[in-house]
């Protein structure tokens, strides 16, 4: 039973940040989360927020992979409240493996149907691009095609926004088929499926 709440709660933390169900799913993540622990029994709050605060970790290097230490750290101190909590180190593998394979599973499920860190690169569009920039992707839009060259404006992970043509052109909203792809890199149209755009890294080769 804590096991599958555990899953519960990663799958719950999952369709929070790759899907429109940030709120409900952000919920079912906390009521899980809560249950296990009570279920386990917490003797003081330090394997709590140790769990706590690697999970936050690991949020943090899903949004800045490139950051590159935060996720081990985080690995390690979820690692270490759960078992500071369960006591048993068998314990503790089975629940957490069982909860990632899971999790793993549902993740590249929702890649392959085209979900992404949409939410998170809404916040880093409202943040980060020139007042007005939104607006320009209604205005002029060229004539899209594969192997045609832009340049990502935003981190792709794997979506995220782009131009073609002219760094000064209108945004458009991409889908990487590679791994992410950091803000300026320049990259290439693979395909276009109606409104999604693939693109992946340009290579020497596509500049000719």
């Amino acid at each position: 039973m804590e096991s599958l709440l555990l899953t519960i709660g990663f799958i719950g933390l999952a369709l929070a940040v790759l899907t429109p169900l940030t709120k409900i799913a952000s919920l079912v993540t906390l009521a899980s989360f809560t249950v296990y622990f009570y279920m386990i029994g917490v003797e003081n709050w330090l394997p709590l927020v140790l769990f706590v605060f690697g999970l936050l970790l690991i949020v943090f290097e899903i949004f800045v992979p490139e950051f590159g230490v935060a996720g081990i750290v985080g690995a390690i101190l979820l690692i270490a409240g759960l078992y500071w909590t369960v006591g048993d180190l068998m314990q503790t593998v089975r629940d957490l493996s069982m909860a990632v394979v899971i999790t793993t599973a549902l993740v590249v499920y929702l890649a392959k149907r085209g979900y992404s860190l949409t939410n998170v690169n809404k916040l880093v569009l409202q943040t980060n691009l020139p007042a007005g920039s939104q607006a320009k992707t209604e205005k002029h839009r060229p004539n899209l095609y594969p192997g045609l060259t832009g340049v990502a404006k935003t981190p792709l992970r794997p979506s995220g926004k782009a131009t073609f043509g002219t760094e000064e052109g209108p945004l458009f909203d991409v889908l990487s088929t590679e791994e992410f792809i950091s803000l300026g890199t320049p990259i290439v149209i693979e395909q276009v499926q109606g409104t999604k755009i693939l693109v992946r890294k340009q290579k020497i080769k596509d500049g000719g």
